[in-house]
């Protein structure tokens, strides 16, 4: 803007009564999260990555809402999957909530703004602070505002992309076979105890097993979907997260998910990775996604120069 433009707006402005500031909305607002000093008064969310094991699918038929008629003819005619439909095929994000699951985060404050490095999609999140949501172009980890409650971090996140990994529920598992997806984790740990301990749900007793990937239903989600994310640091090390779910072309209540914990990990520092080549392929004939031959990509990558 020219400076002949900037003293237009300026009369423009008080002409109109309207008093102008270059500071931003969220910083005059005053609420935590819009000063640089506010990082002393926040909960202690930036020292460190935090890790959850608890499964990163539903894994609870009992949390399961009622289905509006369109999404109960949809659930009717599902055809269960042995895996998710992602895994890391031609280096897709599953968007939200998946990618907040499925490996290390970490976050990060400057004025205004929080963001959340996700680590094993190598993608960050955006959460501005005490703004207004306003309209924007769909992504897959959505549009985001965020403000405290106290010492609980509020985020409400709207305008997702329809491609995002979206689980209406819990069904009926298929039966268990000898092969497995990328996602099979195998069975589980000889220390359930320390599991929970590391996890902090019940749920990280057992690492995610065929049974619980085939019985969740995936779908669409309907273009006014939102989720809203409670975060709060229960114990110096430990965060908690509750998540709900309004979708009301799916159901006809909101989808309250379980609740996860993240524990902050030793190593304390984030690791880059970036997917370049997709390591995996759905076979039609078994339902599943299933991992490349090791050597055989080992040998596609020196080709690349990777």
């Amino acid at each position: 803007m020219s400076i002949r433009s900037a003293s237009a707006v300026m009369i423009l402005l008080s002409v109109s009564g309207v008093a102008y500031s270059a500071e931003p909305a969220a910083a005059q607002s005053g609420a935590l999260g819009s000063a640089l000093g506010d990082i002393t008064k926040m909960p202690d969310l930036f020292r460190g990555t935090w890790m959850s094991y608890a499964s990163f699918v539903e894994a609870d038929a009992t949390r399961n809402v009622p289905y509006t008629p369109k999404a109960q003819k949809y659930v009717d005619a599902y055809k269960h999957r042995r895996d998710i439909p992602y895994a890391e095929d031609g280096c897709r994000s599953p968007g939200l909530p998946i990618s907040m699951r499925t490996g290390p985060i970490s976050f990060a404050y400057s004025p205004g703004l929080i963001t959340i490095y996700m680590q094993n999609v190598g993608n960050t999140r955006f959460i501005r602070m005490n703004q207004a949501q306003g309209p924007t172009s769909p992504r897959y980890y959505g549009n985001s505002v965020g403000h405290f409650e106290g010492d609980t971090l509020v985020i409400e996140t709207v305008d997702f992309v329809p491609e995002i990994t979206f689980q209406y529920g819990v069904g009926t598992p298929l039966p268990p076979e000898t092969t497995r997806g990328t996602f099979g984790l195998g069975p589980p740990p000889a220390d359930p105890a320390g599991a929970a301990r590391r996890g902090g749900g019940p749920s990280a007793a057992a690492p995610l097993s065929l049974g619980s990937l085939s019985a969740a239903i995936w779908g669409p989600h309907g273009p006014d979907m939102r989720m809203v994310e409670r975060m709060r640091v229960i114990a110096p090390d430990t965060l908690e997260v509750n998540l709900t779910i309004y979708d009301d072309t799916v159901w006809t209540k909101p989808y309250v998910t379980a609740t996860r914990n993240y524990r902050r990990t030793a190593s304390g520092q984030p690791q880059e990775w970036i997917c370049t080549v997709s390591i995996t392929s759905f076979d039609p004939e078994t339902n599943s996604y299933t991992d490349k031959d090791p050597e055989e990509m080992v040998k596609f990558l020196d080709k690349l120069g990777r």
